[in-house]
Parts: C-alpha cells; structure tokens; sequence
C-alpha cells in the first residue's frame, strides 16, 4: 500500500512538472472601448497568453497616449482566430448599426511594445 501511495505522488509530482513546461495555450482576442460621441474603439485581432487585465490596461494605456477619451476597456476571447473573427464582425455590426462611429485601431500588444522606446 505504501508503495502505491508513493507512486501516486511521483505521479502527481511528474505530471505537474509537465504542465508547468507546457504553454499556455493563446487565446484569441481584440480589445474595444467605448469613447465620446457615440464612439466605439476596436484593436485588431491577435493570439496571446497575457492575463486580461494586462490587455486591459494596455489598450487603455494606448488610447490615453493618443488622447482618446474612453470608458473600461474590454478584450473579449475565442479559442480560434475564426470564432474571434465572427465575434469582432458581430460587434463592428452592432455598433454600427446602433449608430456609433466604428474606430479601427491597427494595435496589438505585441505592436504597442514593440513601438515604446
């Protein structure tokens, strides 16, 4: 019995060795957020595994360097770039439809660090 125990924790030992190797696997994401007159800003999509809210503040960051007023930043996710695609093409509709001014930024984060002296 006490040979199968330790065996358990071996296991469990190697197994957690192994998904701490591994990567994260990327979410699919874009980040948007509403600003002034009925404006609503969309980044461009990209894959990452940062944690939201580091996006979050990224994309807000971004918009107060370039003196864009805004609420909250959301990044909404997908498992693939074809869901995330669909969800941004839904979204862009729907605030165009309802009458707000679409603004499409070409940012990602990976853009925007690349970008900072």
């Amino acid at each position: 019995m006490r040979f199968l125990l330790q065996g358990a924790v071996l296991l469990g030992a190697a197994t957690g060795l192994a998904l701490a190797a591994t990567p994260a696997a990327a979410d699919w994401r874009y980040c948007l957020a509403r600003g002034p007159a009925r404006t609503v800003y969309l980044s461009a999509p990209f894959s990452t595994v940062a944690a939201m809210p580091s996006l979050d503040a990224a994309f807000g960051l971004m918009l107060d360097r370039s003196h864009r007023a805004h609420d909250p930043v959301q990044c909404p996710r997908a498992d693939s770039a074809a869901a995330l695609r669909a969800m941004r093409l839904t979204a862009l509709r729907y605030n165009r439809q309802d009458g707000e001014t679409v603004v499409e930024l070409d940012w990602t984060p990976d853009r925007d660090a690349a970008a900072k002296p």
